[in-house]
């Protein structure tokens, strides 16, 4: 909604999405945190598991499917869960079912877009971001994946906002931007749409996700770590911000899903220079990689769902 002055009036935006989009359960920081303990034990994995019984009954029939389970006797707790999925796969379930309840919803009229494009998109740049994250050797790469899934959450509502308001905005900018071949965040910033990037940003505070999740839905647009606000260039947050942008980038070249445009912005060379990346080609090879083992998982949740 715009005031008369044509300034976008972001809190009453939010108070109606308030009324549609889920509260994202404290469980997405609480399982990043543990992942990224080396000395996680299985058991502290099942304890959150088990806490929400939708996450868990799907989980089950995740392991039961026969690209995990195989030949082997049907998994009917959580412990052989673990054991049969490994635990990154498990923490990606539980995000995934977490977060994108959120993208159900009636597909678009526009051929192009759709929420279930739209998931798998949010999935490959979560993908990425963990694979990036461990080529380069970081600690972090577990929150990496979290920022990449939620990076793009304020599109969801946009989407979800011209449902309600029986508005095509959304499909216009995603539109005007195949058109004039720029991408999603410059067609919002030409038609003075609201911009995704700040409308995830206020929306990941209301769920109350982690800082560092606050600062790439916020700035993932923004390559120049000086116009940041509120996040100091060099600091563990900025390297996630860059590492998104390049994920995101690599993941809509690639064409995995389908993000609202075709014309990602290739990174600069100082991006690429802060986060010690000499040879983008190897990067995007283990980005492929993943996304390939990516495109089966999102078929396995998706036969699930």
């Amino acid at each position: 909604m715009q005031s008369d002055t044509g300034v976008i009036d972001y809190e009453y935006l939010i108070r109606q999405i308030q009324r549609n989009l889920p509260t994202l359960p404290i469980i997405v920081n609480e399982l990043t945190n543990i992942m990224e303990n080396p000395d996680t034990t299985t058991q502290a994995v099942e304890e959150v598991m088990v806490s929400d019984q939708s996450i868990c009954t799907r989980i089950l029939r995740v392991a039961n499917t026969s690209f995990y389970r195989g030949s082997r006797e049907k998994v009917t707790c959580a412990n052989e869960a673990i054991g049969t999925i490994g635990f990154d796969k498990i923490k990606d379930v539980i995000l995934t079912t977490s977060v994108f309840k959120v993208f159900a919803g009636k597909e678009s009229a526009e051929q192009k877009f759709s929420l279930e494009n739209m998931w798998k998109h949010s999935m490959g740049v979560a993908a990425a971001s963990r694979a990036i994250a461990k080529y380069l050797g970081k600690s972090w790469h577990e929150t990496a994946y979290t920022c990449g899934l939620v990076h793009d959450i304020g599109k969801v509502a946009r989407f979800k906002l011209d449902e309600d308001n029986n508005d095509d905005q959304f499909l216009k900018d995603s539109q005007f931007a195949l058109d004039k071949k720029i991408n999603f965040f410059q067609a919002e910033l030409l038609n003075n749409s609201p911009r995704h990037d700040y409308l995830g940003y206020l929306i990941c505070r209301h769920w109350g996700l982690s800082g560092a999740v606050e600062g790439v839905v916020r700035w993932h647009h923004e390559p120049n770590p000086d116009k940041r606000t509120r996040v100091a260039p060099g600091s563990e947050t900025s390297d996630l911000i860059d590492l998104v942008i390049v994920a995101n980038w690599i993941v809509n070249k690639l064409k995995f899903g389908f993000s609202g445009h075709e014309i990602p912005d290739h990174p600069s060379d100082a991006l690429l220079a802060r986060l010690n990346v000499d040879h983008i080609d190897n990067v995007i090879q283990d980005v492929e990689n993943e996304l390939e083992l990516t495109e089966d998982f999102c078929s396995i949740l998706d036969s699930n769902s």
